[in-house]
């Protein structure tokens, strides 16, 4: 062998190149045949474009895993959004998506979520990517989904015409920017690396081999692995700017090679600089003066499948412990007594537990009652000052609207409350209210039932004043009747902290007792 075929056969061993045993030449088929759809060849892309060198990259690298890791390429899905690069799904023989403009990440979070073990690519330009796209690119990142997304960047919105896109660098032209660029651009792997990739890269289509090398890596990658490939627009971009050497439609193909070149001599590889470094830099007018290119990230950390399984155990335990908790829950007789329709209203302001007393009446009711019962909130403005207000329906019979229509009770822990709600309170209505919150102004109304009893006092007596939403259930079980006293001690038992269950428990009777010291 001699020096220049050693040197050759090194070369070939570097790039984990294998001879075949038979050449193309002879066998006539192209050897990615497998993989390409040929009755939708020949593609639509310019003369000079990139795109079909980033495919090329993308069906090597493919066919190398294949080979060299064993992949099942029947479990590879392809999917892409709407431009230049989205034909890329339609031109590959795998299962592939074209999905509508900007929403290829999301279809294909969806399908990883659906199917972990599926090998899901996204590949679509910067517009669709970075432009529409670009809410659903940062938070896939953000979650470090296992899906492999390829940003073909060609500065522009190459299909619809060559307008400003979110990457066309500061002062360069465009069809809607005759003048120079005025907005400034994303660094995509800076934002990608930012958003939370745990593999970030960028090349041009010059360098193909190099590609081929990171979209192995990438597509293996356990997490979000982001890859960005410049790539001349030979039709749009390029002639508008200094890198295409001229307008002259006649040489799209020369446009394009002369992109090509310039890229050999601006660019600048940097493995393993900080995406923020990662810079696409242009002078006064617009031309990219210097691309650095690399792998620039490579972080090994629990991706968005494992992060859900992972709470899917948890799930299951705390699931189990609910469950026997659920399955000792005591049985208590039905209530005998039929009851009509019943719509109670709560209020009081933000942290004095009135969304909590709300549900409590209707577990009551409810689950120890086998009552039909239904509850709806609302917040004040102030989550620590405005009224807020809960509403349950009790009946026997089925509910078929949930919401108040006109309250025939109301449990009032503020001022604030009473002023809002007693208005709608129904004639001959019960109301209940702490008064040491709330005061009875003169002109209170005499065509209702009012019962007052100090349920914050009784609360801080017992050593907790959040408990005073406690006593004023017990004091509206004695009064109102409506639900069973030992039904409503079950279902607080069950809804405040175990540690409070005795104190809660004590207060409400405190508040039982005076409820019936009353009505009595």
């Amino acid at each position: 062998m001699t020096t220049d075929e050693m040197e050759r056969s090194e070369r070939l061993r570097i790039m984990n190149y294998d001879t075949p045993a038979v050449s193309d030449w002879e066998t006539g088929l192209h050897p990615m045949d497998d993989l390409l759809r040929g009755e939708r060849l020949p593609h639509i892309w310019c003369q000079g474009c990139g795109l079909g060198t980033a495919l090329t990259s993308f069906i090597s690298s493919l066919q190398w895993l294949e080979k060299n890791q064993g992949w099942d390429l029947d479990k590879v899905a392809v999917v892409s959004g709407i431009g230049c690069t989205g034909r890329i799904a339609g031109y590959v023989r795998l299962d592939s998506f074209h999905t509508t403009h900007g929403r290829a990440i999301p279809f294909a979070t969806g399908l990883k979520i659906a199917n972990p073990e599926l090998k899901v690519i996204v590949i679509s330009g910067d517009g669709d990517m970075a432009g529409i796209g670009g809410n659903h690119l940062i938070h896939a990142a953000r979650r470090n989904l296992s899906i492999t997304v390829v940003c073909v960047n060609n500065f522009n919105y190459g299909m619809t015409g060559g307008q400003v896109g979110p990457t066309t660098p500061h002062e360069a032209r465009a069809v809607t920017a005759q003048y120079g660029n005025y907005e400034f651009p994303f660094n995509l792997p800076y934002l990608a690396a930012a958003s939370g990739a745990s593999f970030v890269a960028r090349w041009t289509t010059l360098h193909a081999r190099q590609l081929d090398w990171t979209l192995r890596k990438a597509l293996n990658h356990s997490g979000f692995s982001f890859v960005e490939i410049i790539a001349p627009c030979s039709t749009a971009y390029a002639r508008w700017n200094p890198e295409g050497k001229g307008l002259d439609p006649e040489n799209l193909r020369r446009r394009g090679l002369e992109v090509m070149k310039h890229y050999q001599n601006i660019g600048r590889t940097e493995h393993g600089v900080h995406p923020k470094d990662a810079h696409i830099k242009v002078n006064e007018s617009g031309e990219v003066i210097e691309i650095v290119e690399g792998e620039f990230l490579q972080e090994s950390r629990p991706d968005f499948i494992e992060a859900i399984n992972q709470r899917k155990d948890q799930a299951e335990k705390y699931w189990q412990g609910e469950k026997d908790a659920l399955d000792k829950r005591k049985k208590l007789p039905p209530k005998k007594e039929q009851v009509s329709r019943t719509e109670i209203q709560l209020g009081g302001f933000g942290g004095q537990g009135i969304m909590s007393a709300g549900k409590i009446i209707g577990m009551a009711a409810s689950v120890y009652n086998n009552l039909e019962a239904c509850f709806t909130q609302s917040y004040g403005p102030e989550a620590r000052g405005g009224a807020a207000g809960s509403q349950v329906v009790i009946s026997s019979k089925p509910i078929h609207h949930p919401h108040l229509t006109q309250p025939t009770s109301m449990i009032m822990m503020s001022q604030g409350a009473y002023d809002k709600y007693i208005t709608d309170l129904k004639q001959d209505g019960v109301l209940l209210i702490d008064d040491e919150l709330v005061t009875l102004p003169e002109d209170h109304r005499d065509d209702i039932k009012t019962y007052g009893v100090s349920a914050t006092k009784i609360a801080k007596e017992a050593g907790n004043n959040r408990a005073a939403n406690t006593a004023m259930l017990g004091f509206w079980t004695a009064v109102e009747g409506i639900v069973d006293k030992e039904a409503m001690q079950e279902a607080i038992a069950e809804s405040v902290p175990s540690k409070t269950v005795s104190l809660n428990l004590e207060v409400f009777e405190a508040g039982y007792k005076r409820g019936l010291e009353l009505v009595e």
